[in-house]
Protein backbone atom coordinates (compact mmCIF):
# COMPACT_ATOMS: atom_id res chain seq x y z
CA UNK A 1 0.00 0.00 0.00
CA UNK A 2 3.24 2.49 0.85
CA UNK A 3 4.50 1.60 -2.44
CA UNK A 4 1.29 2.70 -4.38
CA UNK A 5 1.31 5.77 -2.54
CA UNK A 6 4.01 6.60 -3.05
CA UNK A 7 4.26 5.59 -6.78
CA UNK A 8 1.05 7.92 -7.10
CA UNK A 9 2.74 11.02 -5.16
CA UNK A 10 5.59 10.42 -7.74
CA UNK A 11 3.57 11.32 -11.24
CA UNK A 12 4.85 14.32 -13.08
CA UNK A 13 1.69 17.07 -13.34
CA UNK A 14 1.63 20.49 -14.08
CA UNK A 15 -0.78 23.04 -12.53
CA UNK A 16 -2.85 23.31 -15.75
CA UNK A 17 -3.09 19.18 -15.28
CA UNK A 18 -4.46 19.27 -11.66
CA UNK A 19 -6.77 22.35 -13.13
CA UNK A 20 -8.01 19.83 -15.55
CA UNK A 21 -8.82 17.10 -12.55
CA UNK A 22 -10.66 18.98 -11.17
CA UNK A 23 -12.49 20.14 -14.30
CA UNK A 24 -13.21 16.57 -14.86
CA UNK A 25 -14.70 16.11 -11.18
CA UNK A 26 -16.94 19.42 -11.85
CA UNK A 27 -18.08 17.77 -15.06
CA UNK A 28 -19.43 14.95 -13.91
CA UNK A 29 -16.26 12.97 -14.76
CA UNK A 30 -16.39 13.93 -18.38
CA UNK A 31 -12.70 15.10 -19.46
CA UNK A 32 -14.10 19.15 -20.85
CA UNK A 33 -12.14 19.82 -23.24
CA UNK A 34 -11.98 15.67 -25.00
CA UNK A 35 -15.83 14.74 -24.52
CA UNK A 36 -14.32 11.41 -22.68
CA UNK A 37 -15.66 9.96 -19.70
CA UNK A 38 -12.86 9.44 -17.43
CA UNK A 39 -15.00 8.28 -14.26
CA UNK A 40 -18.45 7.19 -13.37
CA UNK A 41 -21.44 10.00 -11.93
CA UNK A 42 -21.20 7.63 -9.12
CA UNK A 43 -17.42 7.24 -8.36
CA UNK A 44 -17.44 11.28 -8.45
CA UNK A 45 -20.16 11.80 -6.52
CA UNK A 46 -17.97 9.51 -3.96
CA UNK A 47 -14.95 11.58 -4.50
CA UNK A 48 -16.25 15.01 -4.32
CA UNK A 49 -17.83 13.96 -1.22
CA UNK A 50 -14.56 12.56 0.68
CA UNK A 51 -13.03 16.30 -1.06
CA UNK A 52 -15.87 18.02 0.52
CA UNK A 53 -15.52 16.61 4.16
CA UNK A 54 -12.07 15.95 4.92
CA UNK A 55 -9.74 16.77 1.65
CA UNK A 56 -7.93 19.39 3.63
CA UNK A 57 -7.00 17.49 6.52
CA UNK A 58 -7.59 19.08 9.90
CA UNK A 59 -8.39 22.20 8.32
CA UNK A 60 -12.05 20.75 6.56
CA UNK A 61 -14.26 22.65 8.89
CA UNK A 62 -13.19 26.40 8.44
CA UNK A 63 -12.30 25.35 4.80
CA UNK A 64 -16.19 24.10 4.26
CA UNK A 65 -17.54 27.32 5.78
CA UNK A 66 -15.00 29.91 4.68
CA UNK A 67 -14.27 28.53 1.01
CA UNK A 68 -17.19 26.14 0.58
CA UNK A 69 -15.25 24.45 -2.43
CA UNK A 70 -14.76 20.47 -2.16
CA UNK A 71 -10.75 20.36 -2.91
CA UNK A 72 -7.84 18.05 -2.04
CA UNK A 73 -4.50 19.77 -1.08
CA UNK A 74 -1.06 17.94 -1.37
CA UNK A 75 1.95 17.75 1.18
CA UNK A 76 4.03 18.78 -2.22
CA UNK A 77 1.86 22.16 -2.55
CA UNK A 78 -0.93 21.06 -4.84
CA UNK A 79 -4.38 21.53 -4.35
CA UNK A 80 -7.61 21.16 -6.59
CA UNK A 81 -10.90 22.07 -5.88
CA UNK A 82 -13.77 21.11 -8.09
CA UNK A 83 -17.46 23.04 -7.56
CA UNK A 84 -19.44 21.22 -9.20
CA UNK A 85 -21.31 22.07 -12.53
CA UNK A 86 -19.47 25.32 -12.92
CA UNK A 87 -15.40 24.92 -12.71
CA UNK A 88 -12.27 23.28 -11.70
CA UNK A 89 -8.98 25.04 -9.71
CA UNK A 90 -5.76 24.09 -9.00
CA UNK A 91 -2.99 26.09 -7.49
CA UNK A 92 0.68 25.25 -6.90
CA UNK A 93 2.46 26.85 -4.05
CA UNK A 94 5.03 24.40 -1.83
CA UNK A 95 5.40 26.30 1.54
CA UNK A 96 2.66 24.89 3.27
CA UNK A 97 0.59 25.69 7.15
CA UNK A 98 0.31 23.85 10.09
CA UNK A 99 -2.61 21.43 8.47
CA UNK A 100 -0.43 20.56 5.83
CA UNK A 101 -2.29 22.86 3.59
CA UNK A 102 -0.55 25.31 0.64
CA UNK A 103 -0.55 28.44 2.01
CA UNK A 104 -1.17 30.47 -0.90
CA UNK A 105 -3.01 27.84 -2.41
CA UNK A 106 -5.66 28.58 0.55
CA UNK A 107 -4.85 32.49 0.19
CA UNK A 108 -6.27 32.48 -3.55
CA UNK A 109 -9.11 29.73 -2.90
CA UNK A 110 -10.33 31.92 -0.25
CA UNK A 111 -10.19 35.28 -2.50
CA UNK A 112 -11.93 33.07 -5.72
CA UNK A 113 -14.84 32.43 -3.28
CA UNK A 114 -15.28 35.49 -1.94
CA UNK A 115 -14.75 37.53 -4.71
CA UNK A 116 -16.54 35.38 -7.35
CA UNK A 117 -19.30 33.48 -5.12
CA UNK A 118 -18.27 30.69 -5.36
CA UNK A 119 -19.16 28.98 -2.48
CA UNK A 120 -21.05 25.94 -2.75
CA UNK A 121 -23.76 27.04 -0.33
CA UNK A 122 -24.65 29.97 -1.96
CA UNK A 123 -27.49 28.42 -4.53
CA UNK A 124 -28.91 31.32 -6.65
CA UNK A 125 -32.95 31.60 -6.78
CA UNK A 126 -33.04 29.49 -9.69
CA UNK A 127 -36.26 28.63 -9.03
CA UNK A 128 -38.12 31.49 -10.41
CA UNK A 129 -36.03 31.90 -13.29
CA UNK A 130 -37.14 28.73 -14.26
CA UNK A 131 -40.55 30.59 -15.21
CA UNK A 132 -39.67 32.84 -18.05
CA UNK A 133 -42.98 33.96 -18.66
CA UNK A 134 -46.88 33.23 -18.76
CA UNK A 135 -49.28 34.82 -21.34
CA UNK A 136 -52.28 34.37 -23.36
CA UNK A 137 -51.48 34.71 -27.06
CA UNK A 138 -54.87 35.44 -29.06
CA UNK A 139 -58.35 35.68 -27.57
CA UNK A 140 -61.54 34.20 -27.64
CA UNK A 141 -61.49 30.79 -28.83
CA UNK A 142 -58.13 31.00 -30.67
CA UNK A 143 -56.35 32.18 -27.42
CA UNK A 144 -53.49 29.87 -26.51
CA UNK A 145 -51.54 29.46 -22.59
CA UNK A 146 -47.79 29.80 -23.16
CA UNK A 147 -45.28 29.12 -20.34
CA UNK A 148 -42.04 29.25 -21.38
CA UNK A 149 -39.72 27.79 -19.00
CA UNK A 150 -35.67 28.55 -19.34
CA UNK A 151 -32.66 26.88 -17.82
CA UNK A 152 -31.89 24.05 -16.23
CA UNK A 153 -34.95 22.07 -14.03
CA UNK A 154 -34.30 20.37 -11.45
CA UNK A 155 -37.02 19.76 -8.69
CA UNK A 156 -36.74 22.95 -7.46
CA UNK A 157 -37.70 24.30 -10.40
CA UNK A 158 -39.88 21.88 -11.32
CA UNK A 159 -42.07 22.44 -8.29
CA UNK A 160 -41.79 26.55 -9.14
CA UNK A 161 -43.56 24.89 -12.51
CA UNK A 162 -46.64 23.14 -10.59
CA UNK A 163 -47.19 25.96 -8.73
CA UNK A 164 -47.33 28.50 -11.14
CA UNK A 165 -50.09 26.34 -12.86
CA UNK A 166 -52.05 25.71 -10.09
CA UNK A 167 -51.55 29.17 -8.57
CA UNK A 168 -52.95 30.79 -11.84
CA UNK A 169 -54.69 27.73 -13.59
CA UNK A 170 -55.27 28.61 -17.13
CA UNK A 171 -58.87 29.06 -18.67
CA UNK A 172 -57.46 28.88 -22.32
CA UNK A 173 -58.70 25.82 -24.27
CA UNK A 174 -54.85 25.24 -25.34
CA UNK A 175 -52.03 25.33 -23.05
CA UNK A 176 -47.95 25.38 -24.52
CA UNK A 177 -45.21 24.13 -22.91
CA UNK A 178 -42.38 25.70 -24.59
CA UNK A 179 -39.11 24.57 -23.12
CA UNK A 180 -36.74 25.48 -26.36
CA UNK A 181 -34.79 27.64 -23.85
CA UNK A 182 -34.54 24.58 -20.98
CA UNK A 183 -30.82 23.15 -21.09
CA UNK A 184 -31.34 19.99 -18.77
CA UNK A 185 -34.12 18.68 -16.42
CA UNK A 186 -33.52 15.69 -14.51
CA UNK A 187 -35.98 12.54 -14.30
CA UNK A 188 -37.88 13.83 -11.42
CA UNK A 189 -38.66 17.33 -13.20
CA UNK A 190 -39.57 15.52 -15.94
CA UNK A 191 -41.81 13.19 -14.02
CA UNK A 192 -43.58 16.33 -12.46
CA UNK A 193 -44.16 18.51 -15.50
CA UNK A 194 -45.69 15.51 -17.33
CA UNK A 195 -48.17 15.33 -14.10
CA UNK A 196 -48.92 18.58 -15.03
CA UNK A 197 -49.70 17.96 -18.71
CA UNK A 198 -51.40 14.92 -17.80
CA UNK A 199 -53.92 17.15 -15.35
CA UNK A 200 -54.43 19.63 -17.75
CA UNK A 201 -55.53 17.07 -19.99
CA UNK A 202 -57.75 15.53 -17.91
CA UNK A 203 -59.71 19.27 -17.25
CA UNK A 204 -60.14 19.45 -21.37
CA UNK A 205 -57.02 21.40 -22.25
CA UNK A 206 -55.10 20.48 -25.46
CA UNK A 207 -51.39 20.71 -24.35
CA UNK A 208 -48.15 21.32 -26.54
CA UNK A 209 -44.64 20.91 -25.87
CA UNK A 210 -42.21 22.88 -27.66
CA UNK A 211 -39.13 21.07 -27.32
CA UNK A 212 -36.96 21.33 -30.53
CA UNK A 213 -34.01 19.65 -28.83
CA UNK A 214 -35.85 16.99 -27.33
CA UNK A 215 -34.90 17.97 -24.09
CA UNK A 216 -37.84 15.98 -22.70
CA UNK A 217 -37.10 12.61 -22.98
CA UNK A 218 -40.06 10.23 -23.15
CA UNK A 219 -42.45 12.83 -23.34
CA UNK A 220 -45.18 10.13 -22.49
CA UNK A 221 -47.77 11.73 -19.89
CA UNK A 222 -49.22 8.43 -18.77
CA UNK A 223 -53.36 7.45 -18.61
CA UNK A 224 -55.40 9.76 -19.48
CA UNK A 225 -53.01 12.22 -20.41
CA UNK A 226 -52.42 13.56 -24.16
CA UNK A 227 -49.23 15.18 -25.51
CA UNK A 228 -48.34 16.88 -28.87
CA UNK A 229 -44.32 17.63 -29.20
CA UNK A 230 -43.39 20.30 -31.75
CA UNK A 231 -40.58 22.53 -32.94
CA UNK A 232 -42.05 25.49 -32.32
CA UNK A 233 -44.62 27.73 -31.54
CA UNK A 234 -46.02 28.67 -34.57
CA UNK A 235 -46.48 24.76 -35.49
CA UNK A 236 -49.35 24.94 -33.22
CA UNK A 237 -51.95 26.70 -35.09
CA UNK A 238 -51.11 24.13 -37.75
CA UNK A 239 -51.89 21.67 -35.95
CA UNK A 240 -54.90 22.90 -34.76
CA UNK A 241 -56.09 23.72 -38.45
CA UNK A 242 -55.57 20.65 -39.96
CA UNK A 243 -57.94 18.96 -36.91
CA UNK A 244 -60.66 21.07 -37.73
CA UNK A 245 -60.37 20.97 -41.24
CA UNK A 246 -60.56 16.99 -40.34
CA UNK A 247 -63.56 17.17 -38.12
CA UNK A 248 -65.57 18.96 -40.45
CA UNK A 249 -65.35 16.99 -43.48
CA UNK A 250 -67.15 13.87 -44.19
CA UNK A 251 -65.71 10.54 -43.64
CA UNK A 252 -64.97 9.94 -47.47
CA UNK A 253 -63.57 13.17 -47.93
CA UNK A 254 -61.03 12.34 -44.82
CA UNK A 255 -57.92 11.29 -47.01
CA UNK A 256 -58.68 14.42 -49.73
CA UNK A 257 -58.38 16.59 -46.91
CA UNK A 258 -55.13 15.11 -45.51
CA UNK A 259 -53.46 14.99 -48.49
CA UNK A 260 -54.76 18.94 -49.50
CA UNK A 261 -53.30 20.08 -45.75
Amino acid sequence: MVEGYLRQCSVLVTARDLALMAATLANRGVNPLSGERVVGERVVRQVLSVMATCGMYDAAGDWATQVGIPAKSGVAGGLIGALPGQLGIATFSPRLDAHGNSVRGVSLFERFSSDMGLHVMEVPPAARAVVRSNRVHGDAEGAVRVLRLQGGIRFAGAERVVREVTDRPPAEPRVVIDVSAVYSIDDVSRRMLLEVVRRLTLEGREVYLVDPEGIVPDPDPGEGGRLTVVDTVGEIQTHTDHAELVAVVGSGEVRAAERAW
